[in-house]
């Protein structure tokens, strides 16, 4: 018999939903060890797993804290650019909810000013020469532009801070931690980052993560992959993935769902639209199944010991987690 992972995305799926659910298999002990792992990663980060409850279904919620603020409450900001524009932003936001928001900024600088938002899942930053501005959002998680975490080498473009590819990838070698969970967290962020170039049409090594957003989703990666090694599993098997329906709708424009980098992910998978309108599925998300699953499959087949249901902060007409089974297989 093997010992398989079962996962179910019929609402899709985002890191933090991956990783509460995936920390919902763990024994006691075992949650232990995890928690004190994933926040040994940075001081200025603590990851608190909290009991939910969404239409009657109990689950969790890897509550994500920075320098002691909670990624994902409700706040209007505003930041100003060098060129001297001033944007504003209201997120909504319910820890209680669906999915982790992720905003993703990609500045591509060239001659002349230009906005275009899309929902993603970091920030993420291209330099050339001027400005231009594509800022992507993802689910539920806010971001303070002028909040500094420290967390990892950035450089700075107008007032946000940054950091490459290959700063968060310096930062994953570094983590103490097993190499198979770094190579892990490695390649899921290298699916990201590539795909991020070939949307915006541009080299890896030009791709830049906004600060704050690289952070929360670098927990939900790193936190996923140590959860997957901790559970020990032969197989991991997934349904086919919901990505959600029509038109994610940001501060400065409309994009159609799924959003261009989660699109170029997802290659090869089984996808399906919902029957409501929303963005289900985000790159992280994307990214993390893509990387781990190996045989996408509707009809689960296995004797069911463990379930864990992992809740993310945005809400939907219906019941939205990752439901994920903990069996074997003859």
């Amino acid at each position: 018999m093997k010992k398989v992972l079962y996962l179910e995305c019929k609402t899709g799926a985002a890191g933090d939903m991956l990783m509460g659910a995936l920390y919902s298999l763990l024994t006691e002990e075992q949650k232990t060890i995890f928690l004190k792992k994933i926040n040994a990663i940075s001081e200025e980060v603590h990851v608190i797993p909290q009991e939910t409850c969404k239409q009657g279904i109990g689950g969790i919620h890897m509550k994500v804290e920075i320098n002691g603020e909670e990624e994902g409450v409700e706040h209007t900001h505003e930041h100003h650019h060098d060129h001297g524009e001033m944007h504003e932003h209201t997120h909504e936001h319910s820890h209680c909810a669906e999915h982790t928001h992720e905003e993703v900024h990609v500045h591509t600088d060239e001659d002349g000013h230009g906005h275009d938002h899309a929902h993603e899942d970091a920030h993420v930053h291209t330099h050339e020469d001027g400005h231009g501005h594509d800022h992507a959002h993802e689910d539920a998680h806010t971001h303070d532009p002028h909040h500094e975490d420290g967390y990892m080498h950035a450089h700075r473009h107008g007032h946000h801070a940054h950091t490459s590819v290959a700063s968060i990838l310096e930062k994953i070698i570094s983590l103490d931690l097993s190499d198979i969970v770094k190579k892990h967290a490695e390649g899921i962020y290298r699916a990201i980052a590539a795909a991020e170039s070939t949307v915006h049409r541009t080299d890896m090594e030009q791709i830049h993560f906004h600060e704050v957003g690289s952070v929360d989703a670098l927990i939900d990666v790193v936190g996923s992959s140590l959860a997957i090694e901790m559970l020990g599993v032969d197989e991991i098997q997934a349904s086919p993935v919901c990505v959600g329906n029509g038109t994610v709708r940001c501060a400065h424009g409309v994009l159609p769902v799924p959003a261009p980098a989660t699109a170029e992910i997802i290659k090869g998978m089984p996808v399906y639209c919902s029957s409501f309108d929303g963005e289900l599925l985000t790159p992280t998300g994307a990214a993390i199944l893509k990387y781990f699953v190996e045989t996408f499959t509707r009809q689960m087949n296995m004797e069911i010991e463990e379930i864990g249901y992992g809740f993310g902060t945005k809400e939907f007409e219906q019941l939205s987690c990752v439901r994920a089974f903990l069996g074997y297989q003859k």
